[in-house]
């Protein structure tokens, strides 16, 4: 089974807008089930992140560091390092 976290979003006004986010201990079934929950008509989609990848070039070669996004804090959380850090991977 795939990890990550799933963000249902909704077609208004010719643009899709996050309408909530399931974290990674659920499964599309559950977005399903809280869009019967919600009982709001429209049109929907489910959209799973299930990887991120930080790119660097190091000595000439791209260098990919991958891991799972199980909530959409961790992938916020890693997208404000990659800019505070200019891109470059910290020394661990």
């Amino acid at each position: 089974m795939a990890h990550g976290f799933f963000t249902i979003e909704q077609w208004r006004n010719k643009q899709w807008v996050t309408v909530c986010h399931l974290n990674g201990d659920q499964s599309v079934t559950d977005a399903l089930r809280m869009l019967e929950r919600r009982d709001n008509p429209g049109f929907f989609r489910v959209v799973q992140t299930q990887r991120m990848v930080w790119a660097e070039k190091t000595d000439g070669k791209l260098r990919l560091r991958k891991w799972h996004a199980n909530k959409p804090e961790t992938l916020s959380r890693s997208a404000e390092a990659f800019d505070r850090d200019g891109g470059r991977w910290p020394n661990s």
